[in-house]
């Protein structure tokens, strides 16, 4: 979306909200929440962050399924550039600013890793760092990048890593469950 002019380009616009809506309704799905959605000259980011606020049990893998899911939307709506990158760790996060114009706000280096595998994937791809990738490759199915990339802010270049599917598994999941008991106590419960 280079060089937007909102008085000849209603069309770009109008296709940017459905992205906006699509991205957002995305991201609650997976149990994520957006943090912004920017436009300059370079282009349009949106910003997703898993984890921050809410204790999912594996933000790597809620991550990497949005972002699978943004892909397909994404192509849906037959944008002609897009990529995605993925990262997890880390990161200031929180409100910031005063009370009458606060905002919730992300950054760090896993922020930057972020944006830096976003710019490094193939037009309409996605990369995951190695943390995402260690973290979600029991539910997800990964290709490695052929190549070690190299990117600022890194001394040494590494593998990244590509979602190709969910993969389905039969697997027992623990959880624990409080209950009020009959005495009005709470109890842990494991749940098999």
């Amino acid at each position: 979306f280079d060089n937007i002019d909102p008085d000849e380009d209603e069309k770009t616009l109008q296709i940017m909200n459905e992205c906006f809506i699509s991205l957002s309704s995305i991201t609650d799905t997976c149990n994520g929440a957006v943090q912004n959605m920017l436009m300059d000259d370079k282009g349009c980011v949106f910003i997703s962050v898993f984890g921050a606020t809410s204790s999912e049990l594996n933000s790597c893998f809620d991550a990497t399924m949005c972002a699978m899911r943004m892909q397909k939307a994404l192509m849906d709506l037959q944008l002609k550039r897009f990529s995605l990158g993925v990262s997890y760790g880390d990161c200031f996060c929180g409100e910031f600013g005063p009370p009458s114009r606060s905002d919730f706000f992300v950054m760090g280096a896993e922020v930057n890793m972020a944006a830096r595998l976003k710019g490094k994937a193939p037009n309409h791809g996605i990369l995951v760092s190695e943390h995402v990738y260690n973290n979600a490759k029991e539910d997800i199915l990964f290709n490695e990048t052929s190549e070690k990339i190299k990117v600022k802010g890194k001394k040494d270049p590494f593998y990244a890593y590509i979602p190709v599917s969910r993969q389905r598994k039969s697997r027992k999941m623990k959880s624990n469950i409080e209950i009020d008991a009959v005495k009005g106590e709470k109890q842990s419960f494991i749940v098999m």
